[in-house]
């Protein structure tokens, strides 16, 4: 015996069906494959086309109902013909129906598209999902994931699309922080932990490269390890970042906001980790009269990376191990000492030129050296490596990850606040609907 299957909506309206609609209908056979075992991609996405369908006219037909008196002259509206309307999903294209309600004393029109209505012709969700991928990943590389969802290109997800979204949702992203920072309200926090980083972008601006700044901050008892014990991550973390050419107002600005919202007070103890250049240790020093003290320690990190730059002979190699010794126990002046010894041992003009820009770094920022060893064991922070992968992520990953992309402040900053909402914390979450409707 064959078998059918259909799917169908109603409307309902007090207990009674007030009017249905078929969805989709088909034939149902036993399947011989895991390719017939399920309805396919196109026919999926029919079902949410045809539900979308019967409901948006639905909607369309009380909101012809509520606007049936002019709001100026509180006369009666009449109709003036029909208006369509595009509007855009997640996966579906519509095409809906207006009617066109004028007031004949006034000349008042109700709104009667999509568009005029509500600010937007794609739904909260699709410019939600748009933002994500074209923060993420290049626009068009978000533009080939869109349509391989989609079984079918569709050009409400072209990537110029996706840049517009990208960068009118960061924008209005940036703008509902700026309100916000007014009003954090969170738990106090007894210490927080700062890392302060930048990264060196291609613009398209003057041929040279612009830098952006970005920064996390996160308690130290939000550092969880994994089942094994073995690696670590944060489990809550605030972020910011910035390009603008501001004088750091705004990096600072938010960071400052980051540090509220993990529970900044002014009795809060702060440990900030940078590599040592200036404009970090700038967006760090704009803490010292907000909290109630202010360590700064030149990470770790940057130090070992700035040592590996540095290739020597063999026969050099352990005496310079002893300049890492005594770096890792605070002892900066000795390990000065030994790279002196170090330069003049060598004739490679390479190393002695990097020998003395690291000497000049240690020098810069000797008072922010200290007994690592002793941190260690005391299970204090003296590394940005935890958060160092965020930093990448903020940056590296999206702006710098492909040689050929240039970028503009204007076009990179909006991205950059999506990320680093989208990395902070259950930010995005809370936030993005907020962000649509303000861009709209």
């Amino acid at each position: 015996m064959s078998k059918s299957f259909k799917v169908i909506i109603q409307t309902i309206e007090h207990d009674q069906v007030v009017s249905e609609s078929i969805v989709i209908k088909g034939d149902l056979c036993a399947p011989k494959t895991n390719l017939d075992f399920s309805l396919e991609l196109t026919k999926q996405i029919d079902i949410i086309k045809g539900v979308q369908d019967h409901v948006l006219n639905e909607k369309i037909a009380i909101l012809n109902e509520e606007h049936d008196v002019c709001p100026c002259c509180k006369s009666n509206l009449i109709k003036a013909g029909n208006q369509s309307s595009n509007y855009h999903d997640v996966f579906t294209d519509h095409r809906v129906i207006f009617k066109r309600l004028k007031c004949k004393n006034c000349k008042y029109e109700a709104p009667c598209t999509v568009r005029s209505l509500f600010g937007s012709i794609q739904s909260g969700q699709l410019q939600k999902i748009q933002a994500e991928l074209g923060a993420k990943h290049s626009f068009r590389e978000a533009e080939d994931m869109f349509d391989t969802f989609s079984g079918k290109h569709r050009g409400i997800n072209n990537h110029d699309r996706i840049k517009s979204v990208s960068e009118s949702l960061g924008q209005s992203l940036y703008e509902i922080r700026q309100e916000e920072r007014k009003l954090i309200k969170v738990e106090a926090a007894e210490e927080l932990i700062l890392n302060v980083d930048g990264g060196h972008v291609k613009t398209i601006e003057d041929g040279r490269s612009i830098e952006a700044m970005a920064s996390v901050v996160y308690k130290p008892e939000n550092i969880a390890y994994n089942d094994k014990g073995t690696r670590r991550h944060l489990e809550s973390k605030s972020c910011a970042a910035s390009v603008k050419n501001d004088n750091q107002e705004e990096i600072i600005a938010g960071t400052i906001a980051a540090a509220l919202q993990q529970g900044l007070t002014k009795e809060t103890n702060i440990t900030a980790l940078c590599d040592g250049a200036s404009n970090c240790w700038n967006i760090v020093n704009a803490f010292e009269p907000i909290c109630k003290s202010l360590t700064k320690i030149l990470d770790w990190f940057h130090i070992t990376m700035k040592m590996e730059n540095i290739s020597l002979p063999e026969k050099l190699k352990a005496k310079f191990k002893r300049v890492k010794w005594h770096l890792w126990r605070g002892r900066s002046d000795r390990a000065l000492l030994r790279l002196e010894q170090l330069k003049s041992m060598t004739k490679n003009p390479t190393a002695i030129k990097r020998i003395a820009q690291f000497m000049t770094y240690i020098t810069n920022n000797e008072d922010k050296i200290v007994n690592y060893s002793q941190r260690k064991k005391e299970g204090l922070v003296f590394t940005s490596n935890l958060a160092e992968s965020t930093v990448e992520t903020l940056i590296n990953q999206r702006c710098k990850g492909k040689q050929h992309m240039r970028w503009s402040r204007d076009g990179l900053n909006p991205i950059l606040q999506l990320r680093a909402s989208i990395h902070s914390k259950g930010e995005w979450d809370q936030k993005w609907k907020m962000a649509v409707l303000n861009a709209a």
